[in-house]
């Protein structure tokens, strides 16, 4: 598996028609600017009195300084270095000192986005390409079903070693052995199901005699079951599930009938955002039915301390991954049989920057 992609013309590493989460719908207040940098371009967000989203690269026409150091006067936008105003499509519409009409080249390159599951997403290629039937479908923490808290964490490292990360669950019993794994090295070991779907894979996967999380009944073991989709550029919809011990085999390793209630259950739903081909920034949400967390109220606290601990284990991993690749000591590296999700998802987005390009 070639983890070292991106450097050069020929070897692309972004995907650009297709729609990448840069925040939170929370996260953007009216008149609130709100800037990222998304497959190494800079990009400006917010959001106009009537509540709607404008986004436009994050450079102003004339000196690339960026309008996010600016203020807003309204709806429109002004560049503080030099006082070009900008309307909310990008268009110039003053120029301090300038007289007559604004010449036409006077602009910024609009973004199209679209609020949908409770997160911001952009379009970062051919505008005449936009289709919002690609935006995956995810579950946010606005929805009834699921008592949720939110977050993002940033990367020093590039977005598809995230992706390996989040395509490879075999990595818990060892990364997580202190939170997710719950001290169990045998946890995660069993080999998933793992099929291509429409522009992502499928990971279905039981594991079974698991010990208990920190805010399960502590006296007994279960059965895990979980499966995700895992969607270009690297969306995540889980749901997981614990059952007790004998449940795995007693449906065939299959899913589990309907009337087989889960002790307890989950939902989480994240994202993969490259920032730079260096630096990612990951958006995730997770949290159990509304059910469980109305008879419980400490659950979801529990659970959320669990998963910050999980998160900064991955973050450790996965930077100090990136510093060795940045070395290119020529080092041979080999592939494993727990590497066929990263493999397959990576060849789903080959396949995707070849056809665009």
């Amino acid at each position: 598996m070639d983890i070292i992609k991106g450097s050069s013309a020929d070897n692309r590493l972004f995907l650009q028609n297709c729609w990448y989460v840069a925040a939170w719908s929370h996260e953007i207040d009216v008149h609130q600017m709100h800037a990222i940098t998304i497959i190494n371009k800079p990009v400006l967000i917010y959001r106009k009195a009537n509540g709607e989203l404008t986004a436009m690269a994050n450079q102003c026409c004339h000196r690339h300084a960026p309008l996010s150091l600016g203020r807003l006067e309204g709806d429109d936008i002004r560049c503080m270095y030099h006082g070009l105003k900008f309307n909310a499509e990008g268009k110039c519409i003053e120029v301090p000192g300038s007289q007559g009409e604004v010449p036409a080249h006077f602009f910024i390159n609009p973004y199209p986005v679209v609020e949908k599951d409770s997160w911001v997403w952009i379009w970062m290629g051919d505008p005449d390409k936009v289709d919002e039937g690609l935006i995956p479908n995810a579950v946010g923490p606005e929805d009834p079903h699921w008592t949720m808290n939110s977050g993002h964490i940033d990367y020093d490292a590039g977005y598809l070693l995230v992706t390996d990360n989040l395509t490879d669950f075999s990595h818990i019993a060892w990364v997580h052995e202190n939170s997710f794994a719950a001290g169990s090295s045998g946890a995660f070991v069993q080999q998933p199901r793992v099929q291509l779907i429409d522009r992502g894979i499928k990971v279905t996967r039981w594991n079974t005699n698991v010990p208990p999380r920190g805010y399960m009944e502590q006296d007994k073991t279960y059965d895990q079951y979980l499966t995700y989709d895992f969607i270009v550029p690297g969306v995540l919809t889980m749901f997981s599930a614990m059952y007790p011990s004998g449940t795995a085999e007693a449906c065939d390793r299959g899913h589990p009938a309907d009337d087989i209630e889960p002790i307890t259950a989950n939902f989480t739903s994240q994202t993969v955002t490259p920032m730079t081909d260096g630096t990612t920034r990951y958006y995730f949400c997770w949290g159990p039915r509304t059910e469980e967390h109305e008879k419980d109220p400490k659950l979801l606290e529990g659970m959320w301390a669990l998963a910050n601990m999980a998160f900064a284990e991955d973050k450790k991993m996965i930077e100090a991954q990136q510093k060795n690749i940045k070395l290119q000591t020529g080092a041979p590296m080999v592939s494993i049989t727990d590497d066929r999700g990263p493999t397959m998802f990576r060849k789903v987005v080959d396949k995707l920057i070849k056809e665009e390009a």
